[in-house]
């Protein structure tokens, strides 16, 4: 019994989400049509309308325009284009939504009577618009899914870009990996000094903790934004090695495609190694930075302790302000 009253519920909320969210997109929509009927019509009694589709027209534009960009994935064929393509083709589109929505009203209205209203048939005629409305947004979608043909300049630009990012990140490879041989080795001394000694070297030893951090912090941005260029260069690859098969050009140019294919999956593959093994150095360094920050606390006396307690506090916030940012 309850899972009919589940599947009536979840029908009646379809019914008023279509009720109260597309059929006012509908109707917005449908003004461009609504207003050339009335003015086509010439019926005295619609006149008054007249304005209020006017305004509606001016407004389906940039509306048309926004419910194109929604519909579309963001790193897809037009969204994920240069900015002046990609709101150009964006404000294309929105006018082939517009265009299709509102050549069905106008032929769907029908000239219209003095006896009649400007809208006589109400809710079936703005649903079966906003039908309309979405299936040309979902063949919009379906499109700018299909993977966009890949030119040899643009693989090739890639693995330029690769090898910089490489460069890069073998350069944060070889700092994270002098900042832990030191902080292993001031552990070391740490753990080996006389215990008579705590406040000597406090103000040293806090300084070498935030530079340990901070490199450890530089170190994982980097990562992550080489990690941000691998996923869109694995799907470059793929595209990159299919596109032989859909050149209709010379036994050359498919050869440049094969070879530059090659050369940004080596790099790819090179550069996914290094920010493996780095990641893996960053953890280390962490977990070696955490631990002299306990020694601090342990064998510089009340100042290490203070600083410790100090520190946490400041750790905590930064904590909570993150887990803040996340929730928003």
């Amino acid at each position: 019994m309850s899972r009919r009253n589940n599947r009536g519920c979840g029908g009646c909320g379809l019914a008023i989400f279509a009720v109260f969210f597309l059929v006012p997109l509908a109707i917005v929509l449908i003004s461009p049509a609504m207003a050339a009927r009335i003015h086509v019509d010439g019926v005295p009694e619609h006149q008054p309308f007249l304005h209020e589709w006017l305004w509606g027209a001016a407004v389906s534009v940039p509306l048309s325009v926004l419910l194109v960009r929604f519909a579309l994935k963001r790193d897809g064929r037009v969204r994920g284009a240069p900015p002046l393509k990609r709101w150009s083709g964006l404000f294309g589109r929105g006018l082939v939504l517009l265009t299709a929505v509102n050549v069905f009203a106008f032929l769907h209205k029908g000239p219209s009577t003095a006896g009649e209203h400007v809208i006589d048939d109400g809710l079936p005629f703005f649903g079966t618009a906003a039908l309309v409305g979405a299936g040309v947004l979902v063949v919009m979608s379906l499109w700018d899914r299909r993977a966009r043909r890949v030119s040899v300049e643009e693989v090739r630009e890639a693995a330029a870009q690769a090898d910089r990012a490489l460069k890069r990140v073998r350069a944060e490879n070889a700092k994270v990996r002098r900042q832990a041989e030191q902080v292993q080795a001031r552990l070391v001394k740490l753990q080996a000094r006389d215990p008579g000694r705590s406040d000597v070297e406090f103000h040293s030893l806090r300084v070498f903790h935030r530079e340990s951090y901070q490199c450890a912090d530089t170190a994982h941005d980097a990562y992550s934004s080489a990690q941000i260029s691998l996923r869109t260069m694995s799907s470059l690859v793929r595209r990159a090695r299919s596109a032989p098969l859909q050149l209709t050009v010379s036994r050359r140019a498919r050869a440049e495609m094969r070879e530059a294919a090659a050369h940004l999956a080596r790099s790819q593959g090179e550069l996914r190694t290094q920010v493996d093994h780095g990641l893996g150095m960053v953890r280390d360094l962490n977990a070696n930075t955490s631990e002299l920050k306990h020694e601090i606390r342990d064998s510089c006396g009340a100042q290490g302790r203070q600083w410790f307690e100090e520190l946490e506090v400041r750790i905590e916030q930064a904590r909570e302000e993150r887990r803040a940012t996340h929730l928003r």
